[in-house]
C-alpha cells in the first residue's frame, strides 16, 4: 500500500486480511475503501476491492461481512462484492442518510446505526433528525423499533454484556434529558438515568472495553469534569463514577498541529495486561509512537513496546499535507499472532526496527506478551460442535498446565475468560448464552505459548 490507512481488519482462516479504509496499491487504478491481503502481505486480485466501507468491519455469518462508511452501513459477500440481499439503506422509504457514526450488528442481522440521519415516517410519527436508527437484516428502516434524537451526533456505540449500550457524541442532551460525553442508554434506546459520567463535553470515547466486575476503560480525547488535562484512558465505575484507583498516565501527540493525543483501542491481552493504541508518540514523557501496554492499574509497562513505535509520513495532495502517525488497533489471528493496523510508515517496538513497516504489521513472540509456540508443537484447537448454539468443548494437549482461556469477537473485543480450575485438564466447556452471533476466537494461554482456534455462534 503507497497510502493513506488501515482503519479495521478482519482475519480470515485462511490467514489472509480483510481491510478496510483508504488506500491505494500500486499498479490498481483509484482508491479502495475494502480489499483483502493474502497471508503474505500481497494484494488478493480475486476478492474485489471497491470503494464500499472505508470504517469498522464485523463479521457475520457464512463469510457475510458488515463494514461502515462515511453515512451507512454496507454488508459484504465473501468475494467483497455487495451483498444484494442487504441493500443501500437510503434505497428504503422514510431514510436519509447524513452523518455517519458507529453500528451494532445483531444475532439475526439486524442493525443498530449512529450518527445524525433524516427519518420522514409521518405514519408512525418519526421525523426530523435521529441519533439511535434500527434497521431490517435487509436494510430497511425498522418501523417496529422507537429511534431515538439528541441534539448532536452520537459517534460511538458499544453493547455491553447485560444488552444496554454505551454511547459517545457531540450532544448535550438526549431524548430532551442531559447528558454528558459518555452515557448509557437501555436496550430499546431509553437513556439510563442511573449511569453519570463526569466527563465534560470535549472530544469523544473511541473505545470501551468492559471488565467482569462491570467496571469500564474508557479509551479517547476525554476531560474530565473540574480538570484541562486531556486523558487517554480513564476508567470508570458500573454507575459512571470515575475510579479513583486507576492511574491516569500523561499521553502526549507532539508531532501533531492539533497536539491532541487520541487513544483509539484498548485490547486485554489478559487479566492483568492491556494493549493500548492511537494516535500518541510519548507517554508520561517516553517514547510509545502508537502502541503500549498497560497493567490493569493503569500503570505503564515499561519493557514492552519501548520502542518509537510507528513512524510518521506525509499524505500530500494538491490543496493539503497530513502527517499520519499512528495505530488504530490491534486484532488476534488465528494463529496466535496479532495485526498492527493505522496509518504508519516503519514500526520499531525496541526489538525489532523495519522501516519496510505501512499499515499493516503482523507481531509475534514475547514483545507483545504472548510466547510463541515451543518445539514446534501446533497452535491450533479442537473445538467443537462448531458451529455451535448454546454451549461448545475446546480441547487442548493433555498434560499441558493451562493458565487461562480468552474468548473473542470478530473486532478482538474479550467476551469471556475463564481460569481453569484444574491447570492440566485437557478440556474446558464453555456456554455461548448471550453472545451474538457471529465468528469467535478461542485462545487457550499455557507456558509453553497460545494455542487458537475459531469458533462459530449461530444463531
Amino acid at each position: 500500500m503507497q497510502q493513506v490507512y488501515v482503519a479495521s481488519a478482519l482475519p480470515d482462516e485462511s490467514g489472509g486480511l480483510i481491510i478496510s479504509g483508504r488506500f491505494r496499491f500500486p499498479g490498481v487504478e483509484n482508491e479502495k475503501r475494502t480489499a483483502r491481503l493474502d497471508a503474505d502481505g500481497n494484494l488478493d486480485a480475486n476478492y474485489s476491492a471497491t470503494a464500499l466501507g472505508g470504517g469498522t468491519m464485523k463479521q457475520w455469518l457464512n463469510g457475510l461481512v458488515y463494514v461502515g462508511t462515511t453515512q451507512t452501513v454496507r454488508r459484504l459477500q465473501p468475494n467483497g462484492n455487495q451483498d444484494p440481499s442487504f441493500i443501500e439503506m437510503n434505497l428504503g422509504r422514510y431514510f436519509l442518510s447524513l452523518q455517519g457514526g458507529d453500528y451494532h450488528v445483531y444475532p439475526d442481522g439486524r442493525v443498530l446505526m449512529s450518527g445524525a440521519h433524516v427519518l420522514s415516517d409521518s405514519i408512525r410519527g418519526f421525523e426530523g433528525l435521529y441519533s439511535l436508527v434500527w434497521f431490517s437484516n435487509e436494510g430497511y428502516l425498522d418501523t417496529t423499533r422507537t429511534h431515538r434524537l439528541c441534539n448532536g451526533v452520537i459517534y460511538a456505540i458499544e453493547e455491553q454484556p447485560d444488552g444496554k449500550f454505551l454511547c459517545t457524541g457531540t450532544m448535550t442532551t438526549y431524548e430532551g434529558q442531559p447528558v454528558n460525553t459518555v452515557f448509557r442508554v437501555e436496550a430499546d434506546g431509553t437513556l439510563d438515568p442511573t449511569f453519570v459520567a463526569p466527563l465534560q463535553w470535549y472530544g469523544e470515547a473511541r473505545d470501551y472495553h468492559t471488565l467482569p466486575d462491570a467496571r469500564i476503560l474508557v479509551a479517547g480525547p476525554l476531560k474530565i469534569i473540574g480538570s484541562d488535562q486531556v486523558q487517554g484512558v480513564i476508567r470508570l465505575l458500573s454507575d459512571g463514577s470515575l475510579d479513583g484507583s486507576f492511574n491516569l498516565l500523561d499521553f502526549e501527540a507532539t508531532f501533531s498541529p492539533s497536539q491532541i493525543p487520541i487513544v483509539t483501542s484498548i485490547y486485554e491481552l489478559s487479566a492483568d495486561r492491556y494493549i493500548v493504541t492511537g494516535v500518541f508518540d510519548k507517554i508520561n514523557g517516553l517514547d510509545r509512537g502508537g502502541i503500549a501496554m498497560i497493567d490493569g492499574s493503569g500503570n505503564l509497562i515499561l519493557d514492552v513496546f519501548d520502542g518509537f513505535g510507528c513512524g510518521a509520513y506525509e499524505f500530500v495532495t494538491m490543496s493539503t499535507s497530513t502527517t499520519y502517525k499512528y495505530i488504530a488497533g490491534i486484532v488476534p489471528a488465528p494463529d496466535g499472532s496479532f495485526y498492527l493496523h493505522g496509518g504508519y510508515h516503519g514500526y520499531d517496538d525496541g526489538t525489532t526496527n523495519d522501516t519496510a513497516q505501512r499499515f499493516v504489521s503482523k507481531l509475534y513472540g514475547l514483545n507483545v506478551g504472548v510466547a510463541e509456540q515451543a518445539n514446534g508443537s501446533s497452535g491450533m484447537l479442537d473445538i467443537f460442535p462448531n458451529p455451535c448454539t448454546t454451549q461448545a468443548t475446546v480441547n487442548w494437549p493433555a498434560g499441558t498446565p493451562v493458565e487461562q482461556l480468552t474468548l473473542t469477537d470478530a473486532s478482538g473485543r474479550v467476551v469471556r475468560q475463564w481460569k481453569p480450575s484444574i491447570r492440566t485438564a485437557a478440556q474446558h466447556t464453555f456456554s455461548v448464552d448471550g453472545l451474538s452471533s457471529g465468528m469467535y476466537t478461542m485462545q487457550v494461554r499455557a507456558k509453553d505459548g497460545i494455542r487458537s482456534g475459531r469458533i462459530l455462534v449461530a444463531p
